[in-house]
């Protein structure tokens, strides 16, 4: 069969005909028609199966009919049944689906191969066909045409009515996907079936109609995916932009001003301590020998927040101790330490500066 599995016609004209049988429409055919059903899945009963594999031939003015209906798994044949009837058709039926790669043969009469076809397991739907969705797409056997509807099942005592609840509007058919919606969400309770179905010629105008049916109950629609987690902030950086030298004087009066980058949100933090002592860890990493030494007295510290990356701007005030200790001098070795510290928790010491404050 073109753009399906390989088919043979083995076509014996004048043989006969049939009553009516599986698929077919009352009126005599003008041709040999032959078809072949394969419906899977399950109804919201799901103790009623649908499971089934059906094939019908119809010859026009034909009296006898002969139809066999097998399936071959690995070159094995695993069902099959063979029907009679008098009339233009009759129909063939097994209440088994093939698996995935087995295939389907129609036979009429019995041992002449009409019509092949090898099982792909499709059309399927995709998860999002669900229960408050219109959605109504998935996957297909290329270059067949889909259908699409939802049901509801009512069973009764001694039938099962089905209630068709709509129709979908096929959209797009392309490659192996199709897509389209019904006119109204689907809801649970209900159960959605896709068809897909290729007509091919055959040899001397006779016509070969391949028919695949899915069907499964409307389901809850499958959770949005989780939202990929935010990519990790950059390594935290930063150095001093621009330094001013200053005085003593200027310093106890109207405090120190620079300006420090930053590659991220956080908080840029300056201490100015005296030289002489130990920097305390918090500030700069310890030196060797530096636990034996007395802490540095601290002359004045800073703080300045940034919003986003940049350029910050850090006024540095005099502390109680550095104001007693600077007023009482005229001139001072002094280390400045920076302190990066970012809004993600990261921390970083950058270059330390040795200044000289004079009077």
């Amino acid at each position: 069969m073109l753009g399906r599995a390989s088919f043979a016609v083995l076509l014996a004209l004048g043989v006969g005909a049939v009553a009516p049988g599986v698929a077919a429409a009352w009126e005599e055919p003008k041709v040999p028609e032959y078809f072949i059903t394969v419906v899977e899945g399950e109804t919201t009963h799901p103790e009623e199966s649908i499971l089934s594999t059906s094939g019908s031939v119809r010859i026009p003015h034909a009296k006898v009919v002969q139809v066999r209906l097998r399936i071959e798994h690995d070159g094995l044949t695993v069902a099959e049944n063979t029907e009679e009837g008098k009339g233009y058709e009759e129909g063939d039926w097994l209440s088994q689906v093939p698996q995935v790669g087995d295939v389907v043969y129609l036979e009429s009469p019995v041992g002449h191969i009409v019509a092949s076809d090898v099982y792909d397991g499709l059309p399927s739907m995709d998860p999002t066909v669900c229960a408050g969705s219109t959605n109504f797409s998935g996957q297909r056997s290329e270059n067949e045409e889909v259908e699409g509807s939802f049901i509801t099942v009512v069973p009764h005592s001694s039938y099962t009515a089905h209630r068709l609840g709509g129709e979908a509007q096929i959209a797009s058919l392309s490659g192996s996907s199709f897509a389209g919606d019904f006119l109204k969400p689907l809801a649970l309770g209900e159960t959605v079936r896709a068809r897909e179905h290729l007509k091919t010629s055959l040899a001397g105008g006779e016509t070969y109609t391949y028919t695949s049916e899915t069907q499964r109950p409307v389901g809850a629609c499958p959770l949005p995916p989780a939202p990929p987690p935010p990519p990790p902030p950059p390594a935290l950086q930063g150095s001093i932009f621009k330094l001013v030298g200053t005085t003593i004087k200027k310093l106890l009066k109207s405090g120190w001003t620079d300006q420090v980058t930053i590659n991220q949100p956080g908080t840029v933090i300056q201490d100015l301590y005296q030289v002489g002592g130990a920097v305390p860890a918090t500030a700069s990493a310890h030196k060797k020998g530096h636990r034996h030494k007395p802490p540095a007295l601290l002359l004045a510290r800073g703080s300045a927040t940034a919003a986003a990356a940049g350029t910050v701007t850090v006024r540095l005030r005099v502390t109680g101790k550095g104001k007693h200790a600077l007023s009482h001098s005229h001139k001072m070795r002094a280390e400045l330490v920076t302190t990066l510290k970012a809004s993600s928790g990261a921390k970083l010491n950058i270059q330390t500066r040795t200044v000289t404050l004079d009077r």
